[in-house]
């Protein structure tokens, strides 16, 4: 018998008129549902008054008919509530918006027949099950969604079947859950879509090439748990209004596609924790507008292209353990707005360009496990804003600068495994743990010397 409810709840849609009346008694099933006998929220739901006293319930609104046309009960606790397949009954219902509640169980199948529901909020809580599929052949199908936010439950299953008909869907965010099986092709054809957040499930089969036809997406997350073959299509270099791209640890292999080099308003690339090989492509100097690119722990090898002495907007840049050689290049010292460096485990050798930290507002330098030689830069902290500094495991020498010293935003400084002598070390270094009115943590002070 339970399988017939969601019919039935449309067979109730199809014959009632459209009332208030009909809003309170699907408000009431509503509460009944969310709401334990122990829980005294919803407590203002006074189901018995008439309405349009229902349009005074809390996280409730109505429109001019005194129709239910949005709920919102964001961050209210209805630990072990449910959703029930009467809040179909709410055929005017445009905005649901139940997040972060502690909501549990599945998600009604008759979610899918709201005609009017624009607005879907049901992140961070712990629905379990598949997402809403069509109940039948010719059945309507969230027919005019615009948004949908399932971020961080428990959801299984094959994606949910968006496609073409989804011509008003803008923004989707399915990611944290475990659905599985392969991204669906129709998803290339959300014409409007702008958001696409696939992120952290147990997705597999390769990225869609066709994923190049969502001329208007401007965020697209994919990565984090999910399983995919090959690597990432050239074919997205085409998403001219991209402005986020990650596709970090999700198993992608070959080389990054020169075509990313296309995406002038990009201002993100994370494809960090992947398998990815070959050099950085010079075409990565295209990207006038990056600001964050983290290509870390991969099996990429070459040079540091001295093309990225084109991304000037660059904050922050992490090529750690990868198989990069040569020189730090001198450029990287005259980044303007370089906050965080991190370039360590790789086969990095010369010296340290002598101007970092003069040009830029340095804040972490990361250059571990490499064979640098030469002596630490002088102007690290120029800016005042150093925090970490970690130089192990090189053949760095030289006096260590007493500009370090006078660094009063150092926190974390590792030197050690070097070929330093112990009496350049600054008296003064000891001191920043003292500096208590600048509320300094000196984590740890790491200076032993290989001599």
């Amino acid at each position: 018998m339970p399988p017939l409810l969601p019919l039935l709840v449309l067979s109730v849609l199809a014959s009632a008129s459209a009332s208030a009346e009909q809003d309170v008694y699907a408000l009431g099933k509503l509460k009944a549902a969310l709401v334990s006998d122990t829980t005294p929220a919803l407590a203002d739901w006074d189901l018995a008054a008439a309405p349009p006293a229902h349009c005074s319930f809390r996280g409730v609104s109505c429109d001019s008919a005194a129709r239910v046309v949005g709920i919102n009960l964001t961050g209210m606790p209805l630990h072990g509530g449910s959703l029930p397949p009467e809040v179909a009954l709410l055929d005017a219902l445009e905005n649901l918006t139940v997040a972060a509640c502690s909501l549990e169980g599945s998600l009604p199948a008759s979610l899918a027949a709201l005609p009017a529901l624009r607005h879907l909020n049901i992140s961070n809580n712990n629905f379990t099950g598949p997402f809403p599929v069509p109940i039948g052949a010719g059945e309507p199908y969230f027919p005019v969604l615009e948004f949908v936010d399932a971020y961080n439950n428990n959801l299984s299953g094959p994606l949910p079947p968006f496609g073409a008909a989804h011509t008003r869907l803008r923004y989707l965010h399915l990611g944290g859950n475990y659905f599985s099986g392969v991204i669906r092709e129709s998803y290339a054809d959300l014409a409007a879509l702008e958001y696409l957040g696939l992120n952290g499930n147990s997705l597999s089969g390769c990225v869609p090439a066709s994923l190049a036809r969502l001329k208007r997406l401007r965020e697209m997350y994919i990565g984090y748990f999910n399983m995919f073959n090959g690597g990432v299509p050239p074919e997205l270099g085409e998403l001219h209004s991209l402005v986020r791209l990650d596709m970090s640890s999700c198993n992608l292999t070959g080389p990054i596609p020169p075509e990313l080099g296309q995406l002038a308003h990009l201002d993100t690339l994370f494809l960090q924790m992947n398998r990815l090989s070959g050099e950085i492509p010079t075409q990565i100097a295209g990207l006038k507008n990056l600001k964050s690119m983290d290509l870390s722990m991969n099996e990429l090898t070459g040079e540091i292209p001295a093309g990225l002495a084109n991304l000037t907007s660059l904050t922050l840049l992490h090529l750690f353990r990868n198989h990069l050689h040569g020189n730090i290049p001198e450029f990287v010292a005259n980044l303007p707005n370089l906050e965080v460096l991190q370039l360590w485990e790789n086969n990095l050798t010369g010296q340290l360009p002598a101007g970092l930290g003069k040009n830029s507002p340095l804040k972490m330098l990361d250059v571990a496990i490499n064979h640098l030689t030469g002596q630490i830069p002088p102007e690290l902290c120029a800016h005042g804003t150093l925090e970490a500094l970690v130089l192990m495991e090189n053949c760095l020498s030289g006096p260590i600068p007493g500009s370090l010293a006078a660094c009063k935003t150092l926190k974390q400084i590792r030197l050690g495994k070097n070929m330093f002598s112990t009496s350049s070390v600054p008296a003064q270094l000891f001191d920043l743990e003292e500096a208590k009115a600048n509320m300094l943590e000196l984590t740890k002070v790491v200076l032993t010397s290989q001599l």
